[in-house]
This record gives C-alpha cells, structure tokens and sequence, in this order.
C-alpha cells in the first residue's frame, strides 16, 4: 500500500487521466464507426478499408513519432496526440461522405501513436525502476477503465444527439485531454542528457540501432504476437466461429463485453506482481496461456467454455499489456524510449494488419478452426524465439553492470 501511494503523484495520475479519456474517446468511435459509415454510403468494401487504414498509418508512423518524442519531449507530442484525437473525432462528424472518413482516419491513426504508445516511454521516464510494475499496472488499467466507459458514454449521447453528435462530444473530452497534458504533463526533453546528446546519439538514420537490442525485440515481438491473436484470430473470427455453433448474437456480445472487464481487471495485479517478479517470465506465461486458450476454443463447442477460454484470452492480453510495456521499458535508455516504444508500435500494428488478411485467407480456404490452431502454433514459435532473446539480452546486461561497478 505505501509503494502504490508514492507511485500515485501527479506525473502518474495526469498521464492516466490523459490515457483515460484518450480511450474514452476511442471507446466512444469503435462500436458505432462502421455503422456511421454506412450510414454515410460506404459499401462493406470501404469499410474495412476505412479500418486497416488506422492499422498502416500506425505501422508507418509509430517509429518516426517515438523518434521525434525522444527529440522534443513526450509532453509536446502527448498534448498534439489528444488535440489529433479531438481533431478525428470532429472530422468523423462532420464528413458529408464516406471517403472524407479516410483523412479522418489517418488523423486518428496518429492520435493512438502519439498517445498510448508514447505515454508508454513517459511513464518509464517518471517513475524509477522498482515503481514501473505498479506505475504500468495503473496506466493500462487507465485505458481499460476508458474503453469501458466509452461506448456507454457514447451510447447515452448517440440515443439523444445521434452518432454524429456522440462523436462531437468525444471530440470535446479528447480537448480537455490536451489541456489536462499541456498543464500537468511533466516536461523532460533531454531523458538523462543534453539535447545535444540526445541529437548526437540518435540521428533519423540511427533510428533503426534500436532493432540490434534483443530485449527491444523480444518485447516487440511478443506484442506483434498479442496483436496477431486478438487482432487477427479472435476479434474477427471467434464471432463467426461461436455463430457457426448457432450462439446468439447478444450471448457473443456480452461474452466480448466480459472479456473487455476480465483483461482490465489483470492489469493493476500484474504491475504489483511484476514488482516481485521479473517481467519477462510475466510475458512468457501470458503468451503461453493465449496459446493454449486458442488451441482449446477449436476443441469445445460448449457456450460456457467458449465464454470463460474468451475470458481467459482477455486476462492473458491484458496482463501482457502491462508486463510487455514494463520489460521494453527495462530494455532501452532514457534516450531511445521513444525509438523503442515506436518499434513495439509497429510491430503490434504489423501483428493485426498483416495477420488479419492471412487469417482471412486461410479462413475462406480451410476452416475457421485452422485459424485459431495456426495463430496458436505461431505463438509457439514466436515464444521460443523471445526466450532466446531475451536470455540474450539479459547475458549481455552482465558485463554492463560490472563495467558500472568497476567505474564506480
């Protein structure tokens, strides 16, 4: 209890506030976006165009933002995140058709990289090393919190003001989400050195030394996972699965909406347990238990057990959420946080873009099951090759520390 009250001061709870109401205004969009859309004439086609279009302007983005984060400071591109954000939101109101969606959703796509990833790199900036378990786990349980309320708060505005206006009031809390970061953010430009330093260390062409840390990789890795089992699996074809088993509509919805509550629920114990108990042995049980948990949906036609292995799936997502955050921020400088961050980005988005067009196809050609079977062995694979990585990197730690102490 005494190490959650020195975690909870006002660079930590203003960056979960500004986390909070960046979700709330994600959660808000993404249950009625493709409805508004059609609504607005775009044909099925167009919208899932419209979706994988914030899933390319991440996967292109992420890296040139952390970069430019790790330049100017993270509270200048956190205040410009929630102001994008507010901008979107606006933008999806007020478009006359559906291809002015399209711009709109680019803005959006920018917001979520220039928010959620980059408050990553500001939490490992502000809080120390012993504090991060309990630090993560209040941020990710901020976003989880805000994604839950959203679609409430929006369903409440949409019944009295329409969609449109549901997103205008998103737009609204997304502007108070940038004053709340331009006046409470804690502002840090040189993260451990000079500007000049940080000039020399990490010029646009260095960007890419990131990707020779093997702790970074493992990290990134494990998210680009993550992403590829809900993303990819289970968000677009565990629905069409539980439906082909003649599982209702509503039931497939509330068990979604469970989930949603069980993955929040993981993340603040997950930070304390992480405070004990190293990170990367946190990543590896959550990839295993998503592993496991796709293998058995294809093994049970059970309503119930299909809910609770949904749930399960949940707890394992939100609990790498946190544990993921905690070891990439372990694994790089105060300096490159932003650059490591923008790897771990871009990998998830790689994880559910990619994923969810190979998914598609084999779908079509051999069976929903095979999905599920095949995203569970390429977890498998990908958990060996984060054990490699990661006892790579650990070794390598070694004589750095002893390096320190000598110069001690």
């Amino acid at each position: 209890m005494n190490a959650l009250r020195r975690v909870l001061r006002r660079e930590v709870i203003t960056i979960c506030a500004v986390i909070f109401l960046a979700d709330v205004m994600s959660g808000v969009v993404s249950p009625t976006f493709s409805l508004y859309a059609q609504e607005l004439g775009a044909s099925l086609t167009v919208v899932g165009a419209l979706s994988s279009t914030i899933g390319l302007t991440r996967l292109f983005s992420s890296m040139p933002i952390g970069v430019i984060s790790d330049r100017v400071g993270r509270k200048a591109v956190l205040t410009v995140g929630m102001l994008l954000f507010a901008l979107a939101a606006a933008g999806y109101a007020w478009s006359p058709n559906a291809l002015w969606l399209f711009p709109a959703r680019i803005v959006g796509g920018l917001a979520m990289v220039c928010t959620f990833f980059i408050g990553i790199a500001y939490v490992g900036d502000v809080v120390a090393p012993e504090e991060r378990g309990l630090a993560f786990g209040l941020y990710t349980t901020s976003m989880g919190a805000g994604f839950t309320v959203g679609p409430l708060f929006g369903a409440a505005v949409a019944e009295r003001y329409g969609i449109a206006g549901s997103y205008l009031a998103a737009a609204a809390l997304a502007l108070i989400g940038a004053v709340i970061a331009a006046r409470g953010l804690q502002r840090i430009t040189n993260h451990g050195g000079s500007h000049q330093a940080v000039q020399r260390r990490l010029p646009w062409s260095g960007a890419a030394d990131i990707l020779r840390q093997p702790g970074v990789v493992a990290g990134s890795l494990g998210n680009l996972l993550m992403s590829m089992s809900f993303g990819g699996a289970v968000a677009n074809f565990f629905p069409v699965y539980t439906a082909s088993l003649l599982v209702p509509q509503a039931v497939i919805s509330s068990m979604f909406s469970v989930r949603a509550f069980g993955s929040t629920l993981a993340r603040m114990p997950t930070g304390a347990i992480a405070s004990r108990y190293p990170s990367r042995l946190l990543m590896y049980a959550t990839l295993a238990l998503t592993m496991v948990v796709l293998i058995l949906m294809t093994q049970v036609s059970s309503t119930e057990l299909l809910g609770l292995l949904l749930v399960l799936e949940g707890v394992a997502f939100g609990s790498f959420l946190t544990s993921g955050q905690i070891f990439v921020a372990e694994n790089c400088t105060p300096q490159t946080r932003g650059a490591a961050v923008g790897v771990y980005s871009t990998a998830g988005s790689l994880g559910s873009t990619a994923s969810a067009i190979i998914f598609g196809a084999v779908a079509d050609r051999f069976g929903v099951r095979l999905v599920f079977r095949l995203a569970g062995l390429l977890i498998l694979a990908g958990l060996l090759v984060i054990v490699f990585l990661s006892r790579r990197s650990a070794a390598a730690a070694v004589p750095r520390e002893m390096g320190a102490a000598e110069e001690a």
